[in-house]
């Protein structure tokens, strides 16, 4: 058969599902060479670039107002993700005096799988059973009314990792959890490496783990802060960076301090809170000034002059 007379989708998918392949074996074999040192992103001695300008900017974000009405249950995971399991534990705000929640999921605007919980988070059972190359959305209706779609804008949903895709980070991951290490590095290189394969959910649970079992580190925190920022729930990347920006502070570690508070700046100032953003990005100014940064503290002087003269959002 003539390559011209292949499917177009078919000669895309198999590209795609070829690099990823190739970026997946580079990332293990990465982790592999350098055991036991942690990645970078996680290390507690983090490069003097300052990395938090990547973090938290409106260009990072889609939705960088929401959400926050804490009267809605707004979903919290699995959005705006792929996912590696078709069994995803599903989770959304919990609401202040709900006692129940109605939860469905979509596949294509029609009801797919929909049940009765009292808490906010559920197991999805596996049945019907989830598909690759399709988006769900999760749905969330309280008994106060208030519906996870009134969240504005809504949040964006879901897909399953191809089958391909998935086998060969199913094996790497088997690999590398068969490694010789302590428990803490291998949550933080699988974090990693969900990360790298846009698994945002699961390295999102992974660190959240490490966190329940007592590994409470600024980097953990602040990994954490980046990705529920990317996923769009601004409410708990404000927390865990604040967090982190704690640790950081009792750690008496600088650096992280003026690139943690330098992304709690462009997160209010995201979120039209300019009086709170420009504290915090004098705080991170402080801090690069300690270190003899001066570019830093030149060009952050010039954003806190900027914001000085514009009128805060409504």
């Amino acid at each position: 058969m003539k390559l011209s007379a292949l499917p177009k989708n078919r000669i895309v998918k198999s590209t795609k599902a070829k690099i990823f392949v190739c970026f997946v074996a580079a990332c293990f074999l990465l982790l592999i060479l350098v055991k036991p040192i942690l990645p970078p992103a996680f290390s507690t001695e983090v490069s003097q670039t300052p990395i938090a300008q990547s973090e938290c900017t409106i260009a990072q974000s889609g939705d960088p107002r929401s959400p926050n009405n804490p009267d809605i249950p707004y979903i919290i995971s699995p959005r705006r993700t792929l996912l590696l399991t078709d069994k995803p534990k599903l989770r959304w705000n919990q609401v202040l005096g709900v006692k129940s929640y109605d939860v469905s999921l979509q596949k294509a605007g029609s009801v797919l799988w929909q049940t009765k919980v009292s808490t906010n988070q559920v197991v999805y059972p596996g049945e019907p059973r989830l598909e690759t190359g399709v988006e769900y959305l999760l749905n969330v209706k309280a008994d106060n009314g208030k519906l996870s779609t009134d969240e504005k804008p809504n949040a964006r949903g879901f897909s399953l990792l191809s089958k391909e895709e998935a086998q060969v980070v199913k094996a790497s991951m088997m690999q590398l959890n068969n490694q010789k290490a302590s428990d803490k590095v291998k949550g933080l290189q699988s974090a990693f490496f969900y990360i790298g394969a846009d698994l945002k959910s699961e390295a999102i649970e992974t660190l959240e783990a490490l966190i329940s079992s007592g590994i409470k580190e600024t980097s953990v925190y602040r990994k954490l802060g980046y990705l529920y920022w990317q996923t769009g729930v601004n409410v708990l990347t404000e927390t865990n960076y604040l967090n982190a920006h704690k640790l950081a502070v009792a750690n008496k570690d600088v650096l992280q301090q003026g690139q943690i508070a330098e992304a709690l700046g462009n997160l209010y100032i995201a979120i039209d809170d300019q009086k709170t953003g420009r504290n915090w990005f004098n705080k991170a100014r402080d801090s690069y000034k300690t270190l003899g940064n001066k570019q830093r503290v030149e060009e952050l002087n010039e954003q806190i002059n900027q914001l000085k003269t514009n009128k805060p959002t409504a």
